[in-house]
């Protein structure tokens, strides 16, 4: 362990995270396995807020969060209970070993290799990461050894760290690119023999003035999108990812094939008194790499068209437009979605779609809500609220299939033509499994109808 890492608390022996360990803040931390954790963790058998760990008199506790599948330690529910070091607290398919139980005053991140790895030898040619000193705002603009979990506090950046920010960008500005991703004089070059062939991304948008510092950062790695946004003027920090599809990576590719991005230079800069604006992209497609930063100066065409579809593309996949309103009317809008679910929710006898309806705008105050610190209680109305609405759907939805079925079991296929298509009807979205078999089972019976 390295000094500037965090002692472990908890390492998670088996599931779908296996490996991670994580410190927990004094504060304490949430873990499930929505994006609104502290802990976010793959495991689909958990509720979005599972359970809370924190310290009491100096010791690490457990608090489960009225889960769906509730808190073990030591195999045996609790709903509150005071950890030592040794117990195994399962949540889901998930098992974590607590290893550690001193507070701390920061919750730290990182995978546990199984034997401790040997020293490797110092590479001459990797840039060397700039310390970091306590007046320094770190930006994720260098490697650190653990990725920290923090609560958003709100600050004001002073003249004295704005300086420092901007002397570290300038410094670590041309050392900005992936470990593989190494351009030639040309800014260009094919990545190394044993990278796959595919579409990686690593977008990154440096915004700062006397009074605020927004950054937005955007990678796509190995069919994974990421997104983090830091604007410390209203103390917001928002983090999401979401594994893509196969079509939805190449509908992707093919746009930013049209656009001229490998012909522009390496570099646009320019001098803007009193503001900072950087952009730096870099796209991988295949073995092309190619990465272009710009630096307080009117964008070339084809670099412009690239960061606005690549920016659309992730709010549009990952739901983060909300991020860039003000809070006021972050509330208002949540208030108009939550008043029109609220109506549909009532009237879910009137049309068989409007659960689905209904979902949608409880998601959207969600959404809405996200950004905000501390949440409102609206928040988690909206949370209960949708999570009502999906039950009710998916009753709906299991008689409807058994009614389905069993006219298709007897031969009555325009019976169960009517019940298909209302399942259909009441689900909406076409990305949900649910949806795709219906409409698989559609199609059997209407090849049968054609037949008749």
């Amino acid at each position: 362990m390295t000094p500037d890492m965090q002692p472990i608390h908890i390492l998670v022996e088996s599931g779908p995270d296996k490996g991670r360990a994580f410190s927990i803040p004094a504060e304490g931390a949430r873990a499930g396995r929505s994006s609104g954790n502290d802990i976010v963790l793959n495991d689909a058998s958990l509720s979005r807020f599972h359970c809370r760990f924190y310290f009491k008199g100096g010791e690490l506790y457990v608090s489960d969060l009225a889960s769906t599948n509730e808190t073990l330690v030591n195999d045996r529910p609790i709903q509150d209970a005071a950890l030592r070091v040794g117990d195994r607290v399962t949540i889901g398919e998930t098992v974590m070993k607590i290893v550690g139980a001193s507070p701390t005053g920061a919750a730290a991140e990182t995978t546990a290799p199984a034997e401790p790895p040997a020293a490797p030898l110092p590479d001459p040619a990797a840039p060397k990461p700039e310390p970091t000193t306590p007046g320094e705002i770190d930006l994720g603009l260098h490697p650190r050894p653990a990725m920290t979990i923090r609560r958003a506090t709100k600050s004001r950046p002073g003249p004295a760290i704005l300086i420092a920010l901007l002397a570290a960008l300038a410094a670590v500005g041309a050392t900005l690119a992936w470990k593989y991703v190494r351009p030639n004089a040309a800014g260009v070059r094919p990545l190394a023999a044993d990278r796959d062939e595919g579409l990686a991304l690593d977008y990154e948008n440096v915004e700062a003035s006397a009074n605020n510092i927004f950054r937005y950062r955007l990678q796509l790695r190995d069919g994974t999108l990421s997104i983090r946004i830091d604007n410390l003027e209203d103390g917001r920090h928002l983090s999401r990812d979401k594994k893509l599809t196969p079509e939805t990576v190449r509908e992707l590719t093919q746009r930013l094939r049209s656009i001229d991005f490998f012909q522009l230079n390496p570099e646009y800069v320019g001098l803007t008194p009193d503001v900072f604006e950087a952009r730096d992209l870099t796209v991988v497609m295949g073995r092309r790499a190619h990465r272009v930063r710009v630096v307080n100066r009117v964008e070339p065409s084809a670099f412009k068209d690239a960061r606005i579809y690549i920016e659309e593309f992730g709010k549009s996949e990952l739901g983060i437009f909300a991020v860039a309103l003000p809070r006021e009317r972050l509330l208002e809008l949540a208030q108009e979605a939550w008043l029109q679910g609220r109506k549909l929710f009532d009237e879910r006898e009137v049309r068989v779609d409007n659960l689905a309806r209904a979902i949608k705008h409880f998601t959207e105050v969600e959404t809405m809500l996200e950004p905000i610190e501390p949440k409102p209680d609206l928040y988690g109305r909206a949370i209960a609220a949708r999570e009502e609405c999906a039950t009710l759907l998916q009753q709906r939805f299991d008689d409807l299939d058994f009614q389905a079925d069993r006219a298709i079991r007897s031969s009555e296929w325009g019976r169960a033509n009517q019940h298909l298509q209302t399942i259909l009807e009441l689900l909406q979205n076409r990305d949900d499994d649910r949806y795709q078999r219906t409409y698989k089972k559609l199609l059997y019976v209407q090849s049968k109808l054609r037949v008749r």
